[in-house]
Formats: structure tokens, sequence, C-alpha cells
């Protein structure tokens, strides 16, 4: 496989992605760390360590309370015809991506070691995303703006990170990247009130051209990832994605990192084309030891079209 050479934003504290993208992270300290896609790395084979793809519908649902209501899957015969469809999908949401305006807000949360919320700081934001089609259907960039349309991140409450970049979570499923990973089908389950496929993958260390890096206030961190994908049986459209680390991830002392996000239907008046983006996210971060625990809440709403000479497109 050919690698796709370009840069972009990441996520929690600075997620490089060696894939496509995922999501970044700002520090109170550093910065920002792109997303980029480079040639395989080295990485340890697996270690026999289950996955995500080994586990039954059971163990699943006993692990993760949000699959409760799940409908098991019977076999793996579907599995094969609901990874075309989606990644058709996935590949046009990469290929239509405009760039938009929206309001951004965030809630970040220190949790004691009891896990009870120890600290709040709310902030509110625009949230851009600029797309460069001139550089290719997987190049656009994502940024925080204050009320001026100057880049902003924001005082942050102290020692949390705040993350951002979710738009490119979905690039797991697209065609070009999907030989990169397993995947199971483990059932049906009900989302806002119809039947969603859902499918599990894990990233395969020595296939994998997708990294992502974590970058806190002391050092760097590259991981692979796992996860949940919610689709809609008619439709192929993602509903909800859940990542979490590869469980024979070594990443320092990060304990854990799991981002949660749901999209929304987003129609803009002249097109035609109906754009599914991030509605609501969830981020969890265990740094561990002093660094402690993290949640971050961001909501997504009035979503506009963007450029840079006429802002606001209504």
């Amino acid at each position: 496989m050919t690698a796709r050479g370009f840069l972009v934003c990441g996520c929690l504290v600075s997620l490089l992605c060696e894939f496509v993208g995922s999501h970044r992270m700002v520090n109170a300290a550093s910065g920002n760390s792109p997303l980029e896609n480079q040639e395989p790395q080295r990485a340890p084979a697996r270690d026999g360590s289950a996955t995500i793809v080994d586990k039954t519908p059971a163990e699943l649902v006993q692990a993760m309370p949000e699959l409760a209501g799940l409908e098991p899957a019977k076999s793996q015969e579907v599995l094969p015809e609901i990874l075309k469809n989606v990644g058709a999908k996935v590949e046009d949401y990469f290929h239509n991506v405009v760039s938009t305006s929206a309001q951004e807000e965030t809630i970040q949360e220190r949790l004691g070691l009891d896990g009870k919320v120890e600290e709040t700081y709310k902030q509110a934001f625009r949230y851009l995303v600029i797309a460069h089609p001139e550089k290719g259907p997987l190049v656009f960039e994502e940024y925080r703006t204050d009320e001026k349309s100057r880049t902003a991140s924001g005082p942050l409450l102290r020692d949390t990170l705040l993350t951002e970049d979710f738009v490119y979570i979905p690039v797991y499923l697209h065609p070009v990247y999907q030989e990169e990973s397993d995947f199971s089908y483990v059932g049906q389950q009900r989302v806002e009130g119809h039947k969603c496929h859902v499918v599990a993958f894990a990233q395969v260390p020595r296939a994998a051209h997708l990294w992502a890096r974590l970058t806190d206030w002391f050092a760097s961190y590259k991981f692979l990832l796992q996860g949940l994908v919610w689709i809609d049986p008619a439709s192929f459209q993602i509903i909800r994605m859940y990542t979490e680390l590869l469980p024979d991830a070594t990443v320092g002392n990060i304990k854990e990192y799991t981002t949660d996000v749901t999209y929304g239907e987003v129609r803009f008046k002249g097109i035609d084309v109906a754009f599914w983006l991030p509605r609501e996210v969830v981020v969890n971060l265990d740094l561990g030891g002093r660094k402690g625990k993290f949640r971050n809440y961001h909501r997504y709403s009035h979503y506009q079209l963007y450029t840079s000479q006429t802002k606001l497109i209504y």
C-alpha cells in the first residue's frame, strides 16, 4: 500500500495519526500535533491478548453497558456486505467534505481516584473545519476560534487537556484502510429509535499504516486503536463510533483513552448532499500517576458553511 503523505491535526493531547486522522488534544503546556499517514512502523505482534473482535457478543455486553439491549449476531455472513457499503459511504463522506463552522460547547472534568468529578470547567467556541480539496479529499484542518474569529484554544482547567479533531475518526472504515483491521459483526442494537448494525474493529499491528500519537506535557506516545461502529442498515451511514486503546498496546503510563462520537445529519442550503457531522463527543483519558483522569464533553450545533472571504453562509 502506498502511504498518503500529508499532515492534519489530530485529537487527544496531540493525537497524531499515521492514518488519515483521528483526534488531537491541546494541553496547557504544549500545543497541537497533527495526524499523518506513514509507511508501516515496527510494532509488536499481538501477544495473545483478546481484542474487541475476539470477544463474543455476550462478553461485550457484559463489559460495555452501552450495548444493553443488543441482539447478538447469529453469523458473520452479512459482514462483507456491511463493510463494502459502509466503506463506500465513508469514501463519499471524505470526498464531499466542505468547510463548516459550528458552535461548540466544551466541558472539562477532572476526576478523582474514585471516579467522581472534582472540578469542572465550561467554555464555548466557534469550531471550524476547513477543507483543502486542492490537496486531496482527506486533507482538511480543524480548529477553534473566538468571537473575533481569532484562533483560540481557550484557558484550560489546570493540568487538563482539551480534545479536538473528531471528523477523521470514520477513516478506519474507508475502503483503503479496512484491510489494516480485523472486523466482526456483533449484532443489532436500537439507537435513537431505529435498529443499527454494530460492527467491531481492531487494528492489526503489522498491517497498520494508521497510527495515533498522543502528546502530553512531557512525552509523546504512538498507539493503535480498536472500537465499535453503529451503522444504519438502510443508508449504511455511521451513526456512532467508539474507540479505545488496542489491549496489547504499550503506551507509556496511559491507562485509558476512549472516544465516543455521535453523529447527526446536517443539511446546507443549496447543497443536495446530507452531511453527517459530530454532534456529541465524550473523551476519557487516564494518564496514570499524578496526572490523573480527565473527561471532556463536546457538543456541536448550528453548523453553517464557511469561507475565508464571506465567513458564515446561511
